[in-house]
């Protein structure tokens, strides 16, 4: 890593829309890889599509040498998830006292902990847990990664469009919720020609949502791309039984069973 840096690889860099070297040597539990990397200028409040933060990550995983060296370098403490849950309260949860001891003085007060003490902040998360998550923040934060999504479609960029669907999918979805989010992945996995990976989503759809026409459509399209032209005309019928009238649907099921014929006949 060093001979990297010292050759201007940059330290910020960002892979599957969030992992940037600091996460990875976070996680890795490398404390002499996150010094490098603050020492060539890592961004140490970078926080991935929940809001987690690197000092998160260090509670979380028990790491008060990395901490400190994170805290040292301006981590905001403060900075709390998408669902406000703080450094502080993640060490607490943790039973991590010398964390919490260490996040103490540079966090400002939480008004839903009581006693704003170090006992009292353990004893508080211990016997209550971390704030429920509030569905109106959930709701609104996968609405705007969708729409994200969408737009990443639009711009053919199929595999960032299918990652922030992956995250969408991180906030609770309704059924039907989950059911669409993995109906437009599996579109998007299919665009990147990977028939299997789209077939597993559009499974999953087709069991969230067992009357929804369209898991049905994407599972014979994914199948159609593996050439599987028999399951692919199955999936299809199955669809069609459910909305007769969808146009697109019998169509593909008119192709599929006409790809289906010409196989046969290839193979005579």
């Amino acid at each position: 890593m060093k001979v990297l840096l010292e050759h201007h690889a940059d330290p910020n860099k960002v892979l599957d829309l969030d992992s940037t070297p600091l996460s990875m040597a976070i996680q890795k539990e490398s404390l002499e890889c996150v010094k490098l990397l603050i020492e060539a200028g890592a961004d140490v409040n970078k926080t991935d599509y929940i809001g987690v933060t690197q000092l998160m990550v260090a509670a979380n995983n028990g790491l008060p040498d990395i901490m400190r060296c994170l805290l040292d370098a301006g981590a905001n403490p403060n900075t709390g998830d998408a669902f406000g849950t703080t450094p502080i309260e993640i060490a607490a949860l943790k039973g991590r006292r010398n964390m919490v001891e260490m996040l103490f003085p540079l966090t400002s007060p939480i008004s839903t902990l009581p006693d704003w003490s170090i006992d009292g902040i353990i004893s508080h998360v211990k016997s209550f847990g971390l704030n429920p998550r509030d569905k109106s923040k959930c709701e609104k934060r996968r609405c705007e990664l969708k729409l994200q999504a969408t737009e990443a479609f639009n711009r053919k960029e199929y595999l960032t469009a299918g990652e922030l669907y992956t995250c969408a999918m991180k906030f609770e979805p309704s059924p039907k919720d989950l059911a669409i989010l993995l109906a437009n992945r599996s579109f998007c996995l299919l665009r990147l020609g990977r028939g299997k990976d789209a077939l597993s989503d559009a499974d999953a759809c087709t069991m969230v949502r067992p009357r929804w026409p369209k898991g049905y459509y994407r599972k014979g399209a994914a199948l159609m791309l593996q050439e599987d032209y028999e399951k692919a005309s199955e999936a299809f019928e199955d669809g069609l039984k459910l909305d007769p009238t969808n146009v697109d649907i019998a169509n593909a099921l008119r192709e599929a069973r006409e790809a289906l014929k010409n196989n046969g006949c290839a193979e005579k």
